[in-house]
């Protein structure tokens, strides 16, 4: 760090934050502060000791010279160790920029056209059956050759290549292509048929891809997907759109069965999103929005459907068995009577 003494921040060339300016010069007033007091205490020592009065002339000059130079030397590693200073009170670690970073619902709305990448996929006919908006980022953990754990981060990008399915009426896929990643989501419809969803997150690359540093085990072609016990991914009335400013997060990892070998795992940050599947009007525009719900999801209702509708039977063939039994009882009772 170099100290531009007498310079106010806004003329400071590297154009410094104002925090740093503050910081700036936090340390260059401890510096000249306790340089000051070195030479007062120095001046004090010469004045006790008489060297002033004593000395011959040009010992004296000389003496100065030293003291000059000792001065000098001193206030040259204390300028050197300033750099290193770190004022704890008035210093914060520098934020991690990427796009999971939390925002103020203000700033979410004022930015969200300005963050978001949007993406839309038609069908075969030219009309638009997935539209979706959002802001998003692919954050995926590893580990290295020295057996760190790190974090590798990728941005969903404004323009992948982008294919899928949108030919069977309950399921379409839509899959985007972008730096040796490919990202694949399958959008399905619920049992009864009022409502879609996300069924499946899919992500597939290369451990040897340029974003991992020094992977453990590189060449691996790696897929990881959302668990298949995990609830629906935003649920929402079938001809409605999806929004939801909160942040979403999808965590993927190798499936059971894979013989995965990388040890990757992934979590696909979402955010500002904007989304509709299942589209059938020509003008490819976005339908009546369905605001996401506290937990942004919900559990197929299909297994406890099933349940119900066992349990149903169950209790339907006890009764119908106890009264036919109650029924032949009486009768047989009845008949004894009357003999």
């Amino acid at each position: 760090m170099r100290f531009y003494l007498g310079r106010s921040c806004a003329q400071d060339p590297k154009q410094e934050t104002r925090r740093s300016c503050v910081e700036r010069r936090l340390q260059r007033k401890i510096v000249i502060g306790i340089a000051h007091r070195l030479h007062k205490d120095l001046l004090k020592k010469m004045k006790l000791s008489g060297l002033r009065q004593s000395l011959p002339r040009d010992q004296g000059l000389g003496n100065c010279l030293n003291v000059a130079l000792i001065y000098s030397t001193l206030l040259a590693l204390l300028m050197t160790a300033a750099q290193g200073l770190q004022l704890s009170a008035f210093t914060t670690k520098t934020p991690r920029v990427s796009k999971y970073t939390t925002k103020s619902p203000s700033a979410s709305s004022m930015n969200h056209d300005a963050t978001a990448s949007l993406y839309r996929f038609n069908a075969t006919n030219g009309i638009t059956c997935i539209l979706m908006q959002v802001d998003g980022l692919i954050s995926i953990k590893y580990r290295n050759k020295l057996n760190e754990d790190v974090e590798a981060d990728l941005y969903m990008p404004d323009d992948p290549q982008l294919s899928g399915e949108c030919v069977e009426s309950n399921m379409e896929i839509l899959t985007m292509d972008f730096k040796g990643f490919r990202l694949s989501m399958t959008f399905k419809k619920s049992s009864g048929g009022e409502g879609w969803y996300i069924n499946l997150f899919e992500l597939t690359y290369s451990s040897s891809n340029w974003l991992f540093e020094h992977p453990d085990r590189p060449n691996l072609d790696v897929r990881l997907t959302s668990p298949a016990q995990t609830p629906m991914y935003f649920p929402t009335p079938v001809g409605k759109s999806y929004v939801c400013d909160k942040e979403q997060t999808v965590i993927m990892y190798a499936p059971h069965d894979s013989g995965d070998l990388s040890g990757h795992i992934a979590k696909l940050y979402l955010r500002d999103m904007h989304m509709q599947s299942f589209m059938f009007k020509d003008s490819g525009k976005w339908g009546p929005s369905f605001h996401c719900s506290a937990t942004g999801s919900y559990r197929d209702e299909t297994a406890p459907l099933a349940v119900g509708t066992a349990l149903a039977i169950a209790v339907l063939l006890t009764i119908s068995g106890y009264g036919g039994w109650r029924y032949f009882k009486i009768k047989k009772v009845q008949y004894g009577s009357m003999e």
